[in-house]
């Protein structure tokens, strides 16, 4: 009871994590293209909600890229959906990718990644770590970490724990990427949390990382028995 009401009330390191801030943009996040990524009223007490859709041509969405490039303002065209078996939707070659700006962290210290996610597809939340390229002086990749996501019909919270110094004790910065894959669907993301955790808290969330992983295995070698 002590550790989940510490959780509770810790401070959210990622500026709008939950996306309501912000008019025409939602601020400290990337603009959404309105043909794979989408800023949308949920309707309900989650008001603004991230939705992504891997469905639409990978040439489509190519096109869309460029056209966006040369005209900020250019007004989305309708989707084009791949056909069954969906292997030229972008989902099943690019993906779909939305980021958050960057935030500085602390030497040693872990952190707690949490999502709310629901919808179709497999999507991953990244963390990606950078740090500053002793030669050039510019961001340069240094650390990453993913949280895998298996959603359903219904909003569920998913969570890792994480430290990005660990093992690249230059890593200076990190940023959020949700990222959307294959099999293509559609997603919904809201309450993006980054939060500092203590080594106990960290433990734990381990554990429940490897259970996870450990029972994903065992049905997978279920699934692939010879009848």
């Amino acid at each position: 009871m002590i550790f989940a009401l510490f959780l509770a009330t810790t401070v959210n390191l990622l500026p709008n994590g939950n996306f309501d801030a912000g008019l025409e943009k939602t601020e400290y996040w990337e603009d959404a293209d309105g043909l794979t990524s989408f800023w949308v009223d949920s309707g309900g007490v989650r008001e603004r909600v991230l939705k992504l859709d891997s469905r639409p041509e990978q040439k489509q969405v190519t096109e869309w890229q460029e056209t966006r490039k040369s005209n900020p303002r250019a007004k989305p065209p309708p989707p084009i959906f791949a056909k069954a078996p969906y292997f030229s939707a972008v989902g099943g070659i690019e993906g779909v990718a939305i980021d958050s700006e960057m935030i500085s962290i602390k030497k040693g210290q872990f952190y707690k990644l949490s999502v709310d996610v629901k919808g179709e597809s497999n999507p991953f939340v990244w963390i990606k770590g950078f740090r500053i390229h002793p030669r050039r002086k510019t961001l340069t990749d240094s650390y990453q970490t993913r949280l895998e996501v298996v959603p359903t019909n219904d909003w569920k919270t998913y969570s890792i724990g994480f430290n990005p110094t660990l093992h690249s004790p230059h890593t200076e910065m990190i940023k959020v990427r949700i990222y959307v894959y294959w099999p293509v669907g559609v997603c919904y993301f809201d309450n993006i949390r980054i939060e500092e955790i203590t080594a106990d808290e960290m433990a734990i969330l381990a554990k429940q990382r490897e259970f996870k992983n450990n029972a994903d295995s065992k049905e997978l070698k279920s699934d692939t028995k010879k009848p």
